[in-house]
């Protein structure tokens, strides 16, 4: 059974280290008490000091980890302050009252500072940071429905199927597009990169019925300053259509 978190200092010993706590007569059962009243003598550079003694006894005496140390600290600190804040402030004990509610919670702001685990914070602060979270989160999920939504819109119910080992036909066909040049010399698309007719392929057409996996749309558009050996010419076989300008002005 857990005697003390803390290190207590030996009876009649009247040199003991700094940062012990306890009498040295009376073995006190009241060590939460003692902690306090140690605690209330230091300076504040002397903390973290004070908190490592007791966490590297604790955890050379018993079973538990920092955060079981930190978490029992933790509360016993906020308990502590929260019985202070009750005293009549019309009271004798009001003034020293709050010396140690000052003193506390300049330990607790140290005890957040090295907080892994959400120790040091109130419940209702975790709970309200968990809400806001949630709420955060919620309105994401709200956000993406409707970019989804929207999205939906340009799916197709059915997609066009290219005939079987027509492929590169129908690419043949895209790249001419691409090089397509109207009467006044202006291209008749206007478009930077391979990506959007590859993915074009991918999205909107099925060769025999099947997919047309977007990695193998991607190899028939190479850019070409980095064209590599995973790129796919159109077989001459299957280069069946040519198209041609009919006209130097627009249909009406």
């Amino acid at each position: 059974m857990l005697n003390s978190y803390f290190k207590i200092r030996d009876p009649w010993n009247f040199k003991p280290h700094q940062f012990e706590i306890g009498t040295p007569f009376i073995r006190s059962a009241f060590h939460d008490n003692h902690f306090f009243l140690k605690l209330y003598k230091l300076d504040e550079s002397e903390f973290p000091d004070f908190y490592n003694f007791h966490l590297a006894y604790y955890l050379g005496k018993f079973s538990g980890n920092e955060h079981d140390f930190h978490r029992y600290v933790s509360d016993i600190v906020s308990t502590r302050i929260a019985q202070l804040k009750l005293i009549d402030p019309f009271s004798r004990k009001a003034l020293r009252a709050k010396g140690q509610i000052e003193k506390l919670t300049r330990f607790q702001k140290l005890l957040s500072s090295i907080d892994e685990w959400n120790s040091s914070k109130a419940l209702e602060v975790v709970i309200a940071e968990k809400n806001e979270e949630i709420a955060r989160l919620k309105d994401q999920i709200s956000e993406l429905s409707d970019q989804l939504q929207a999205l939906r819109q340009f799916e197709p119910s059915t997609k066009i199927d290219i005939r079987d080992k027509h492929l590169g036909a129908f690419i043949h066909l895209i790249h001419q597009l691409q090089d397509l040049v109207l009467a006044d010399g202006r291209r008749l698309f206007n478009f930077q990169g391979q990506s959007a007719w590859y993915k074009l392929v991918s999205k909107y057409f099925t060769h025999d019925r099947k997919p047309i996996p977007i990695e193998t749309a991607r190899n028939y558009f190479p850019v070409q300053k980095e064209k590599t050996s995973k790129a796919v010419e159109v077989p001459k076989d299957l280069q069946l259509f040519t198209i041609v300008l009919t006209g130097s002005k627009p249909a009406k």
